[in-house]
Parts: structure tokens; sequence; C-alpha cells
């Protein structure tokens, strides 16, 4: 199989020569660790399935040059980020920080998306990996613009611009699912975060409500367009996961053994309805053994493969802490694994 079809496959729950392994993100500093000073160099190498057409935006055009000697940066929806030494920036500016503003903000075009040059370079150059992308979808997307504080007090207090503000971004991000997946993505990774380690950030009723309805939206354009979708969140997300498998999404993870996700459990919940990606524990990739790391990888793969349905990665994605050694004796022991 090449690895395009092999993560699709086990995406939708059918045999495979062996386990699939992809990372959501790699920091450059665990790729230069391992030898590599391209990304791309990297994926080829490491023979990994999928690749991510987010890092992409890294080595194309003017980001490349500047994004390594600025510690600010203002994206196309006008939210200022801080950059942190790890390879994802943390929101801190929000362009909408009241609800009355909204009413003068206009949307970035998804047409305009530097997204789509950088998935007809990578489909150009790495044909036969599938091409992954990672996106927020409703919640972030909101919370980012108005900031997180001002969008929970909404939930409460003022229904009406929480709706408003959802019902935007829905829309960009609709046409931008159809517009990349036309153009080579085969897997969208859907990024809101919606829980801490030990419970969701809003209750249930919150989150059927506000949250919920917008979500199904995403899955069924990525859908639509003829992709699959995985669900991503950080945290304990017991209290809302069979509202999340309901909305139809193909896979879920990478589920950190942290937040009290076994996915083996989960496999034995789910895994009739859902693919599950993950989830070599961070920290034990960031503070073990390589021996350590073989052993965890061996033992998960071997409960998870033959029932199928199953990508492996890390539990989240592979952060700047993380031991070189470590990431390939992960990728070592599960290419080693026959699939189902």
């Amino acid at each position: 199989m090449t690895s395009k079809e092999r993560i699709l496959a086990a995406l939708n729950r059918a045999p495979v020569d062996r386990v699939p392994i992809m990372e959501m993100g790699i920091d450059w500093a665990v790729m230069r660790g391992m030898g590599f000073n391209r990304y791309l160099d990297m994926i080829e190498g490491l023979d990994l399935d999928g690749v991510s057409v987010n890092q992409a935006l890294y080595f194309l055009g003017w980001r490349k040059w500047v994004l390594p000697h600025v510690k600010y940066y203002t994206d196309e929806w006008g939210v200022r980020s801080r950059f942190t030494g790890e390879l994802l920036p943390i929101p801190v500016g929000h362009p909408i920080p009241s609800p009355g503003e909204l009413k003068n903000y206009r949307p970035p075009r998804p047409e305009k998306s530097p997204l789509l040059r950088a998935i007809r370079y990578i489909r150009r150059r790495v044909p036969d990996r599938a091409i992954t992308m990672l996106s927020r979808n409703d919640f972030a997307a909101s919370w980012f613009l108005c900031g997180m504080d001002v969008l929970m007090v909404a939930y409460i207090e003022n229904p009406d611009f929480a709706d408003r503000l959802a019902e935007m971004v829905s829309e960009y991000y609709l046409e931008l699912f159809r517009l990349c997946v036309k153009a080579g993505v085969d897997v969208v990774f859907l990024t809101d975060d919606y829980a801490f380690k030990s419970g969701t950030l809003f209750s249930r009723n919150h989150f059927e409500r506000f949250v919920l309805p917008w979500l199904a939206h995403g899955v069924r354009a990525v859908h639509d367009a003829g992709g699959l979708c995985v669900k991503h969140t950080d945290g304990n997300i017991s209290g809302i996961i069979d509202l999340l498998v309901d909305t139809g999404i193909d896979g879920l993870g990478p589920l950190e053994p942290a937040a009290n996700n076994d996915l083996v459990e989960l496999q034995q919940a789910w895994g009739d309805r859902i693919a599950l990606v993950g989830n070599i524990d961070v920290d034990l990739l960031s503070r073990g053994t390589a021996k350590e790391v073989t052993s965890a990888t061996e033992s998960l793969v071997r409960r998870m493969a033959p029932r199928g349905g199953y990508v492996l990665s890390s539990g989240n994605t592979i952060t700047a802490s993380v031991k070189p050694e470590n990431f390939r004796a992960m990728i070592d022991a599960g290419r080693a694994a026959p699939g189902k």
C-alpha cells in the first residue's frame, strides 16, 4: 500500500498492510535533532504516512525568513499571536474584544488562504503521502477573535453575539474545507480544543447549544467535498464523546493519555463507528528512554492493531521537548507492527 492508501484505509476501518503513522505537527528542534533540515525530507526519510500542509507554510514564501526572527505575528483574521519557541504560537490579541465591534468586522476570503498554495506544492512533491490539514472550525475560531473570557460570558449573557460570531466563522471554514479538499487535502483535523485534563471547558448543555451544530456542519462539509475528518481536542472529553461521534467524524485523536484517555477502552466502546489516532504519551517521549518508548509503543500497537481502524501518533504533537531518539524509537516500533 502507498502511504496515502494506508491512512485512508485505516480511517475507513479497512484492512492495512501495517499500522500507519502520522503526526499533526513536529517541532523544528526535533527535526534537526534527527538530522533533517527540511520538513518534507524528514517525512520521506522517516517514511511517515501523513504530511501536514500547515507545516509547509513555514517553508514557503516569506514565512521561512521572517518568523524565526519575530516574537509576534498577526494573521489574516487580525488575531495577534506570540511565538514561544514551540511550533504553534499563542493568541494574545483579539480583533473583536467586545460584541459591539462585530458589525464592523470583515472576515478574510477563503480563496485567498495561503494553505491552498501549500496543498498544491505538497501534492506535487510527495504525491503518495496522505495530506493532512489542521484547521479551527467554530469554537476556537470564535474565541481567537474575541477572547475566551468574552465568548464564555456571551454563552450566558449574550447568546446572540455567540451565534452571529459562530455563523460568520463557520461560513468561512465551510468554504475553506471545500477548496482545500478540492486542491488535494485528504484528511482534515478539526483542532478546536474542548477540555481540560479534568473535563470539558463548558457544560454539556452549552456544548450542544453553541458548539455542536457548527461542528456537525464542518464535518459534513469535509465529507461533501470528498475528504475524511478527524476530530482533535485536548483534555478529558468523556462527557461529550458520544456527541462527537454522532457528528459522523471518521476518526478521533490523538487523545492525550494524561487526560484519562485510554485508547484501548475507547476502541472497545467506539471502534465500530470511528477510527482512533494516538496516543504515545508526550511526557514519556520527552523524559523517558528509547527502550521505554519502544516498549510502550509495542504494547499499544499490539492491543490496537488487531481490531483495525488505528493510526499511530503521539498523544498530541511532537513538541520541542521530545527527544529525537525517542521519536525515532516510536516510529521504528510502530512500523514493525503488522496491520489488519
